[in-house]
């Protein structure tokens, strides 16, 4: 999870240089890297929170 969270602030620094002196095919390349790294982010911090929940209510 922290390589997919590290992933996003990369590619986020890459898409601000981009911008500036890129073209836009290599934008929307990025930002569709960008979303698929979110996406997974988002995926395994969902499952975190859904396996602290169930050791929760196994301890309960």
């Amino acid at each position: 999870m922290l390589a997919e969270h590290e992933a996003v602030h990369a590619l986020g620094q890459e898409i601000l240089q981009v911008r500036q002196s890129g073209t836009r095919e290599e934008l929307h390349r990025l930002l569709g890297q960008l979303h698929e790294h979110s996406h997974r982010f988002q995926e395994g911090l969902g499952q975190a929170v859904r396996a602290m929940r169930g050791a929760r209510s196994a301890q309960g």
